[in-house]
């Protein structure tokens, strides 16, 4: 496998104050020139720390699968807790691996057809209000839209003001989630009132629907019924804050960026159209039909190729190890981007371009299992990777049998990397109603 190695570098070839002016200021572009310049291994210095970023499928598959023991997560999301709490996001070890086991049955593919529906009919209901030739804001219709199908897959009810709620405490957490990221003490978050009254809301919003007589869906049911007391009252709340904001938010960036694509891809808007027509005629997609639709599944694959919502994974290791030649010390943060890697040249032609086709078994060449990794992997690979993909599946289909969406501006959105990959500002596009 080709490797792009450079360990005979001086030890910090790249400057830290200007590699952090260039993340400062873009740090899609910073991640991508360090790779650029120094290999499928970069290093550079950080206050007291090393920071490796991992740019070769074979060195991240060393950290998330075969040295998975020597690596915990990073800095950045253990700072998350004090949003998340102690949920499957942010604990550790055989912590996290019993509460994965705990939790994996609301998540088994049988359950998509429990799921499905649900998304049909929230999908329907949403793009029905549409008005033809009306101008919307497509990133705020794919929130919202997911996390009504969240919170009635996983908590089987969306009472009255809830979406509001939750979208507006959302917005404040995102505008200031570097606040999130620093080592302040709680007693100085006291300074930024919206924080603390987001963090808040989402509290309340998430024990209310614990709370709910129509709370019965599988994961509640988990969580509340079968735990046999390994879930605290606090994880309990952890676990669903977790799924109530994952679980909807990286999917609707995804369908954002899809239609993004679409937008200003014609050709393969319109056979994803045809495909949508064939397939579904004027009903709901089954299980069956989504593993039909081989065209729109190739457009989430291209999407998250391009756009992965989750645009960096970053672990810290433990004890000392070596990945690809290179001794990795204790305490070092090594990072792993899904940009950097996802638009290599040497696994993807013309990376640049937006191509489902190369996702067909006839097109798609021979490429390292970790050359895409959307969904992280290894044990701790995204527990609602098959949810998330069979809702944008879903998605994609059912508004593309009513709706043709085109751009209301020139160029594609530019991303903007946060906590997410989202658009650096709000992108309006064009819904026209289809003639079928």
């Amino acid at each position: 496998m080709e490797t792009n190695l450079v360990l005979e570098q001086p030890a910090y070839k790249t400057s830290t104050f200007h590699f952090l002016w260039k993340v400062f200021r873009n740090p899609l572009d910073a991640l991508t020139d360090l790779a650029r310049e120094q290999g499928d291994i970069a290093r550079v210095k950080l206050r007291r720390r090393d920071l490796f970023l991992l740019n070769h499928p074979a060195f991240i598959e060393e950290v998330l699968v075969r040295q998975a023991d020597n690596f915990v997560k990073g800095p950045s999301l253990q700072r998350a807790r004090i949003i998340l709490g102690e949920g499957l996001l942010t604990s550790e070890g055989d912590e996290h691996l019993a509460q994965r086991r705990a939790l994996q049955p609301a998540f088994h593919r049988h359950k998509m057809e429990e799921y499905l529906p649900l998304m049909n009919e929230n999908t329907h209901t949403h793009i029905s209000k549409w008005k033809d030739a009306e101008a919307v804001d497509m990133s705020d219709e794919m929130m919202r839209l997911t996390l009504n199908i969240a919170l009635w897959s996983f908590f089987g009810s969306a009472p009255e003001g809830t979406v509001e709620r939750v979208s507006d405490s959302m917005k404040t957490l995102i505008r200031l989630f570097p606040l999130a990221q620093m080592p302040l003490p709680e007693s100085a978050r006291s300074f930024f009132p919206s924080f603390k009254k987001a963090k808040a809301s989402l509290s309340a919003v998430t024990e209310a629907l614990l709370q709910h007589p129509k709370t019965e869906r599988a994961l509640v049911h988990i969580l509340k019924q079968n735990n046999n007391g390994q879930f605290t009252d606090e994880q309990i709340h952890s676990h669903a804050l977790t799924f109530l904001l994952a679980g909807h938010e990286t999917t609707a960036l995804l369908l954002f960026w899809c239609w993004d694509m679409l937008a200003h891809h014609p050709m393969e808007q319109s056979i994803l159209q045809a495909e949508a027509d064939s397939v579904l005629g004027d009903r709901f997609p089954t299980p069956e039909d989504i593993q039909k639709l081989s065209f729109t599944r190739m457009i989430v694959k291209e999407t998250l190729r391009m756009r992965p919502p989750a645009w960096a994974l970053g672990r810290e290791a433990a004890r000392d190890c070596e990945i690809g030649g290179q001794r990795i010390p204790a305490g070092s943060t090594v990072l792993m981007s899904q940009w950097v890697t996802h638009h290599d040249s040497r696994f993807y032609e013309d990376p640049l371009q937006f191509r489902p086709e190369r996702w067909s078994d006839l097109d798609q060449p021979s490429t390292p299992r970790y050359s895409f990794f959307p969904f992280g992997g290894g044990s701790r690979v995204c527990i609602g990777e098959h949810f998330a993909t069979t809702e944008a599946i879903a998605v994609l289909a059912l508004t593309a049998r009513r709706w043709h969406i085109a751009p209301a501006q020139r160029r594609l959105a530019k991303p903007k990397p946060s906590v997410t990959l989202r658009p650096d500002k709000s992108v309006r596009q064009i819904v026209s109603r289809r003639a079928v």
